[in-house]
């Protein structure tokens, strides 16, 4: 059984991560970025290496999803995932080409491979979607209370731009059972016991999937 959670940057997706897999004795599966060697070419030169790059960027995200994937599919057992590779591909990549960084052609071929990795085993939709959603405002003091130095230099457009799209990949998403959860009702940074409500409807969606003994997270998980 998989669960997956989704939501832009500052949502919350790995407090609540982790909290779930301590609760309900799940294996965890955190989202990598560090291991991706096209993020610095990426990064180093501005627009032009951001569209030299782009593709490569990408490519590599969806590889080594799909790899990881295939792994968490291969070994069984329960799984939370942080982060989708839906979001990789409908929210991320599509938002390049959006911006003119992914060509036409490059988008259509991305698209292409996309389109066949969904087919695969590793593709299986999870068992449950919660998305994380909150007014751009909400997340954006969550952004800069957490302070990390790429977000906080990040303009605030490109914030807005992400909410937009994340808003719109919601709205039209069909491939999985969602569960969608406003970060104003379950702070699990600000209100510890949020995770109690997250776990109860959690396992109103999933029983009798869901270990029958639930296990208390350790503290801090919330942190």
């Amino acid at each position: 059984m998989l669960i997956g959670v989704a939501g832009m940057v500052g949502a919350g997706k790995s407090t609540l991560t982790r909290a779930l897999a301590a609760r309900f004795g799940l294996q965890l599966a955190p989202e990598s970025v560090a291991d991706n060697p096209w993020l610095e070419p990426y990064y180093a030169g501005g627009a032009e290496s951001r569209r030299a790059y782009a593709l490569r960027l990408q490519l590599h995200f969806l590889a080594t999803r799909f790899e990881s994937m295939r792994r968490i599919r291969g070994q069984g057992g329960g799984w939370v995932l942080d982060r989708t590779w839906y979001e990789d591909a409908e929210v991320f990549a599509r938002g390049l080409w959006e911006d003119g960084v992914l060509s036409g052609a490059e988008w259509t071929l991305y698209q292409q491979l996309y389109g066949e990795l969904l087919h695969s085993p590793a593709a299986r939709p999870p068992r449950l979607l919660i998305y994380l959603h909150g007014p751009l405002d909400v997340i954006l003091a969550r952004i800069a209370r957490r302070g990390r130095p790429a977000e906080r230099d990040t303009a605030p457009d490109y914030w807005a731009a992400l909410h937009r799209r994340y808003e719109r990949w919601f709205f039209a998403f069909r491939r999985a059972p969602v569960l969608s959860l406003d970060v104003r009702e379950y702070d699990l940074l600000d209100d510890p016991r949020a995770i109690d409500r997250v776990a109860a409807r959690v396992r109103r969606r999933l029983e009798p999937e869901l270990p029958q003994a639930e296990l208390w997270p350790d503290e801090g998980v919330a942190a």
